[in-house]
């Protein structure tokens, strides 16, 4: 059975993906097209016209040069044999498909020599240009010059493109093949032994506990290996302070709860101790003040940690105004009652799309923060705005107020403030903050109407 799953074992693994691997089949492909382009340019070259021209018309005018000052036929058939002897030789060493034919002739048109190549065949050119021919059926580019005692025919073969090819690919690939070893080999030595500083960075993480956090300390010696390292440092002093930030708030809300939880137990204990009506109203009304403290406070931790963890739902295209109304409707009993004056500036209709949840955790805190605070026959306003970008909710009142230099410490969680008499765990503020992190935008805290009090101004970013 062993042997039957091993193979299956190691194929995910033969398989995956490494970056040696891409490195060389990248210098693989790199020589394959570079042989594609070497093959292609002596293609190009060997079968060009202008090329075999060229050479062919220095060929020709080289030796009708040479046997110009020659005064007897003799003497100049010798030269023009042993240069056809010469180079008929080397076409064929190179194996090379056809012959090179050569004519000479003397001033009045009598031939003097032929190559014995041609056979029967004769070469017509025309005078002092390149032309085309064809002897025994193959195709020839043709020169013909004259001097004052000689006329000279040279004839070379057209090569055929596929022979060129076969030709050269042999010694092109045998070439490639060679190089080829040389150059992967200093490259895959050079890519493992670059990577492992990465491997070594890797056991070091990997052999870290699971609950430390502390900075690598690592100081890569390459220049490539600092970014990774600093992003690791950087995430860890992220994870760090967010499992600092969560261990404080359990401490913090473990505080907060064991008071009206005390609260409870002692009144549990009149309750049941308690011989009179009247003590035992008391105890009761106690006991319900501290369940709904502590209700509330359930109910703010609740939504503190679904703002910090729910994913960022859809947006949803609806009247913001009238929205805004609803939640109003909601907390205008509490205003009443306290004598307080609750207005609201706002556009008949408002459409935006929004997280409904998060919108309506703002207004709510806010509200129920600035009642908590301000005096009896107090003002409370709010305004909302359409900007260009978004929408702006302001909601300001004339209470105390809060001091400049707490002002941003209010959004921290279970903050208070010196001073601050009213019942509260310090998380609305920080809800707020959350809330509008979720919309995309921001909390600014200023003063409040005719310069007292708070003005908390909400500016939503352009979600929709």
């Amino acid at each position: 059975m062993r042997r039957l799953l091993r193979p299956t074992l190691l194929r995910p693994t033969l398989l995956r993906p490494t970056l040696v691997r891409r490195v060389m089949l990248a210098t693989l492909l790199a020589f394959m097209l570079v042989w594609l382009v070497l093959m292609g340019r002596q293609l190009y070259m060997a079968t060009d016209t202008q090329a075999l021209d060229q050479n062919l018309h220095e060929l020709g005018s080289s030796l009708l040069g040479s046997i110009a000052p020659v005064d007897t036929p003799g003497e100049a058939r010798a030269v023009v044999a042993a240069t056809s002897t010469l180079v008929n030789d080397s076409y064929r060493k190179l194996q090379a498909p056809g012959v090179v034919l050569m004519e000479l002739a003397d001033a009045q048109g009598r031939r003097l020599f032929l190559s014995p190549e041609a056979g029967q065949a004769t070469v017509h050119g025309v005078e002092g240009t390149i032309s085309d021919g064809l002897a025994n059926g193959r195709r020839l580019r043709i020169y013909r010059g004259h001097s004052e005692r000689w006329t000279l025919t040279v004839a070379v073969p057209m090569l055929d493109p596929w022979w060129v090819a076969s030709t050269m690919t042999g010694g092109l690939t045998m070439d490639m093949l060679i190089a080829l070893p040389l150059v992967l080999l200093p490259l895959w030595l050079a890519v493992s032994r670059g990577l492992r500083p990465l491997h070594r960075l890797s056991a070091q993480i990997g052999a870290r506990d699971g609950d430390d956090l502390s900075p690598l300390g690592v100081a890569p010696h390459y220049a490539e290996l600092q970014p990774l390292s600093s992003a690791l440092d950087h995430l860890l002093a992220q994870l760090r302070h967010k499992v600092e930030r969560e261990h404080g708030f359990v401490q913090d809300a473990a505080h907060e709860l064991r008071t009206p939880l005390a609260v409870l137990s002692a009144q549990a204990h009149v309750l049941a101790m308690a011989d009179d009506a009247p003590q035992r109203a008391q105890a009761g009304h106690s006991m319900a003040q501290a369940i709904a403290r502590a209700s509330h406070l359930i109910r703010q931790l609740l939504d503190l940690a679904q703002m910090d963890r729910q994913a960022t739902l859809t947006p949803a295209r609806q009247d913001v105004a009238q929205l805004l109304r609803q939640e109003l409707a909601t907390l205008a009993p509490l205003a009443f009652a306290r004598e307080i004056d609750l207005s609201l500036e706002a556009p008949d209709t408002l459409f935006y799309a929004l997280d409904t949840q998060a919108f309506q955790s703002i207004v709510h805190n806010l509200v129920n923060n600035a009642l908590a605070y301000v005096p009896r026959q107090g003002q409370l306003r709010l305004e909302l705005l359409a900007l260009a970008d978004g929408l702006q909710l302001s909601v300001a009142d004339d209470g105390p107020g809060i001091a400049a230099d707490q002002r941003t410490l209010v959004f921290e969680r279970f903050y208070r403030g010196s001073g601050q008499a009213a019942p509260g765990a310090g998380l609305g503020l920080a809800i707020v903050r959350e809330a509008a992190k979720r919309l995309h935008g921001t909390v600014v805290l200023t003063d409040g109407i005719d310069g007292r009090g708070c003005c908390f101004t909400v500016a939503i970013g352009a979600a929709g």
